[in-house]
This record gives structure tokens, C-alpha cells and sequence, in this order.
């Protein structure tokens, strides 16, 4: 399938890559955007790439269904995909992708990460920031924190967000303040 997309590289090479990654980087979160419904693809194809998105543990998808663009070579194929088929192939994946992403989101509960506080979430005095392993995590701090790097306790892990402890802003980090002098 890679090869029909004109892509450079095949999937045992991309899957190489991945374990190497993950073998010094054992918590990294890795994402991917994913066409379905190429033409040509077959379910047996599609099915391989969901088996290896599996097998690769990546934290989260970015799911699209192959639109057709005049005056693409794609677009002369004659063996369009179904919309049908490409719409059920896309929910399979984002259905995987929630399951993946719990799963990651997971291993870090209890854990303290850190985080920079990004805005004030929609309901009472709490924050929304980003770990740097793009986790979303809501916790309760004082608005003054955005911007600044902190710690924070992983209490309840969740997709599209996880519950946290504000713990201790880490000090001497790079503030906010400072960013906007040099600027």
C-alpha cells in the first residue's frame, strides 16, 4: 500500500525505527496520520496497518479517509474505495486509537510529570496543560501558573484527559515573564 501512495519507506522500516525509539525511549508517545481507503486497499491491507498500529503501541492516531484530488494520479485509479467502507474504516481506527491512548495514558498514573499549564479549564479553579508527552492533564492551581513549568501527580488517567494533583512548580524554570522580556 505504501508503495501505491509513492511513500519512501515500507513498514518493516518504519517498524524498525519504532523499536529502536522505544528501546531508549521507553515512554515516548508516538503518533501517526493514517489515510484509509486508498484506492486498491484491500480489507486484508487494512487490516495489516490496524495489526501494526497494535503491535507498535502508539499513543494516539490521526485518522483520515483518502479524498480524491483532481489531477492526482490517485484520482485516475479505477479502484476507488466505497465511502462506506472508508467511513467503517475510519471509525475502526478512532475506535483503536481511544483504546491506545487509555493504554498509554495509563502507565503514567501515579506518576508526577511535569507540565506547563496552558488555560484555565471551563469549570471551577482549575488549569489544563500538556506533559511533554502530550498528555492532557486537568488539575487544580491558581491561574498564575499558566505558562509556568510544574509538577503535577497523574491521580486518574483518562482519554482525552487525565486528572491531576498539582504538586510543586519546579523552580528556576524558563517563566513566562522572562519569555515576554527577551522578546
Amino acid at each position: 500500500m505504501l508503495k501505491r501512495m509513492r511513500r519512501k519507506y515500507t513498514m518493516s522500516h518504519f517498524s524498525e525505527r519504532l523499536k529502536k525509539l522505544h528501546a531508549i525511549m521507553p515512554g515516548l508517545a508516538v503518533t501517526s496520520d493514517v489515510i484509509v481507503g486508498f484506492p486498491g486497499e484491500t480489507e486484508e491491507e487494512f487490516q495489516e496497518t490496524y495489526d501494526f498500529i497494535l503491535q507498535h503501541g502508539f499513543s494516539e492516531l490521526h485518522v483520515f479517509p483518502y479524498s480524491m484530488r483532481t489531477g492526482t494520479p490517485a484520482a485516475r485509479m479505477t479502484d476507488q474505495i466505497d465511502e462506506s467502507i472508508k467511513n467503517d474504516r475510519v471509525h475502526r481506527l478512532i475506535t483503536l486509537s481511544d483504546q491506545l491512548a487509555k493504554e498509554y495514558a495509563s502507565r503514567f498514573e501515579g506518576d508526577v510529570l511535569e507540565v506547563i499549564p496552558e488555560e484555565k479549564a471551563s469549570n471551577g479553579n482549575m488549569l489544563v496543560g500538556y506533559t511533554d508527552n502530550y498528555l492532557k492533564v486537568q488539575f487544580e492551581a491558581d491561574e498564575h501558573l499558566i505558562g509556568e513549568l510544574v509538577k503535577v501527580k497523574i491521580d486518574k488517567s483518562g482519554y482525552p484527559l487525565n486528572e491531576g494533583t498539582f504538586v510543586t512548580v519546579i523552580p528556576n524554570a524558563y517563566k513566562k515573564s522572562e519569555m515576554q522580556m527577551h522578546s
